[in-house]
């Protein structure tokens, strides 16, 4: 087992090291795309001054908390991105190209991870870091709840991952598309920006349960600031790795009715 698990590392970062060589064949280009995936994290920050600025901003969130909420959001996104391009996936399947991914000896869902992603994202992920640090010096926290928030976003956002697989896998099955779903991460990743509760128990119920964007960026939050305790947090973090098997299973399953798009 030990011996896969270290095939597969290596593996990854191969195919990690090929993906970045080939981004980086126009230099001016790919400066250009780390400043612009850099570009939402900037937006977030100076939207939430602003409302901080006029208003007495989001009740029960001080104005760092509230940045370092906008940084798990972020890291959320830029790790999706960075691991999987919707867009790229469908058009792979598409022309073709997909198929020469299934005679890989590996897992094809970690062919996804390790070849559907888009590298620049690195720019965004590191801003969002930065972000939720300058949150963190501002607040009163302990190392315990920062690494168990850490621990709830891993497992979230593999979650969050294993669902836009699944719904890129099924959108070409039944619509050979999936021009809309980067939309949809934009919306989420906008959403996920705030507290869950400015959108009633319905939207939390929606983004726990079935969007969970919650377990990777809400959750964490509020673990860091103690808005709540632990007991819940071990109850998300089953969910998170229950809800990831349950994509994972159904995309594997989803993957027996890809027909090549390249005849």
């Amino acid at each position: 087992m030990l011996q896969s698990i270290s095939r597969y590392i290596h593996a990854f970062f191969l195919m990690q090291r090929y993906n970045w060589k080939k981004d980086m064949v126009y230099r001016t280009q790919w400066v250009l795309w780390l400043l612009i995936a850099s570009f939402p994290i900037i937006v977030g920050f100076i939207s939430i001054s602003i409302i901080y600025n006029v208003s007495n901003g989001i009740n029960g969130w001080t104005y760092y908390q509230l940045l370092a909420l906008a940084g798990f959001s972020n890291l959320m996104i830029g790790t999706l991105g960075y691991v999987l391009n919707p867009w790229n996936l469908v058009n792979y399947m598409r022309n073709g190209s997909f198929d020469q991914l299934l005679l890989k000896p590996y897992n094809p869902i970690f062919m996804i991870i390790s070849r559907m992603g888009w590298e620049v994202r690195i720019s965004s992920m590191i801003s969002a870091l930065v972000l939720i640090i300058y949150g963190l010096i501002n607040t009163q926290t302990n190392i315990l709840a920062i690494a168990t928030a850490f621990f709830m976003f891993a497992l979230g956002t593999v979650a969050i991952i294993m669902f836009f697989i699944l719904i890129s896998v099924l959108s070409y099955v039944l619509f050979k598309s999936g021009n809309y779903i980067q939309w949809i991460i934009s919306i989420l990743g906008t959403a996920s920006q705030y507290p869950l509760t400015i959108y009633s128990l319905a939207g939390i119920l929606l983004f726990t349960l079935l969007l969970p964007i919650g377990l990777a960026s809400f959750y964490p939050a509020e673990l860091l600031f103690t808005k709540i305790d632990y007991s819940l947090v071990f109850v998300l973090a089953v969910f998170a790795i229950i809800l990831s098997y349950i994509f994972y299973k159904t995309t594997m399953w989803l993957l027996k009715f890809y027909t090549s798009g390249g005849g």
